[in-house]
């Protein structure tokens, strides 16, 4: 599409907003440690760059609002899930937030800089710039975004205790549990993230009609461990069944489980 100063070209157009909306993505996911999977921040970043052509429809007022709305809500949903409703709440409400001050950073180019270069309508926003620059500038945007990421992952405290009940066939347990950085271990047909449970513990609740192998990389070499998924976790007042219970494959002396750090975004 070709205005009266600058031609709009669509490729470029869901190229930039994808790209946009892929690190908005990720810094919501950085802050809320949701330890989310690449595919899915890209996935709901290309979400985001297809809506960008709303540029090419008149402002419809209210509607025009509800469509971005609804596509920040689906960005959302596709790449966080929809449950648990608390952790996706406060996903939508921080990516809003989030844009707020990318649209805040647009507004003062579009004053400071050269207006010919930019386009912003129906909140879409298009540059007239080279492909090559725009890819260096996503480039050094991921590098900064890495080196804040590791440099609060040095402030934040390494691990978290936290009491923890598990239902399964029938049978209770409540044990004191650690959160660990070091456990991001998922059972890989579901994605569901594995908690490690003191065999002692494991042995009270498994059942055989539900054994589940999972593959494990560990310091002597690659290895399985028995696992279930039971019918409800809790910790604190968060409760789930999407997780799976692991065997532990070391002695577990003061803590007898080992959360897994994706739950950590949940509690």
């Amino acid at each position: 599409m070709c205005g009266d100063l600058m031609c709009v070209y669509v490729d470029i157009l869901i190229i930039l907003n994808t790209l946009v909306n892929y690190f908005i993505l990720l810094a919501v996911d950085k802050v809320l440690r949701l330890h989310s999977k690449r595919w899915r921040i890209l996935l709901g970043g290309a979400v985001g760059g297809l809506s960008s052509l709303l540029l090419f429809l008149e402002n419809l007022g209210i509607v025009m609002t509800l469509l971005k709305i609804l596509t920040a809500i689906f960005m959302t949903v596709v790449t966080f899930g929809i449950k648990p409703i608390r952790r996706l709440l406060k996903s939508i409400f921080l990516l809003f937030a989030i844009t707020f001050l990318f649209g805040g950073l647009l507004f003062a180019i579009y004053m400071f800089f050269d207006k010919d270069i930019l386009i912003y309508s129906n909140g879409i926003v298009y540059f007239d710039i080279d492909l090559t620059f725009l890819i260096i500038c996503t480039v050094i945007s991921y590098g900064v975004i890495t080196v804040i990421s590791k440099i609060t992952d040095k402030k934040a405290p390494k691990s978290k205790e936290y009491y923890v009940t598990v239902e399964n066939a029938g049978k209770t347990i409540s044990c004191t549990a650690l959160m660990d950085t070091g456990n991001n271990l998922r059972e890989p047909f579901s994605d569901y993230p594995v908690i490690m449970l003191d065999k002692e513990l494991f042995n009270k609740l498994f059942t055989e009609d539900k054994i589940r192998l999972i593959p494990v990389s560990t310091v002597n070499g690659e290895s399985v461990i028995k696992a279930f998924r039971p019918q409800k976790l809790i910790i604190n007042d968060f409760s789930t069944d999407k997780v799976y219970i692991g065997e532990s494959v070391s002695q577990l002396n003061e803590y007898k489980m080992i959360l897994n750090i994706n739950l950590e975004g949940e509690l």
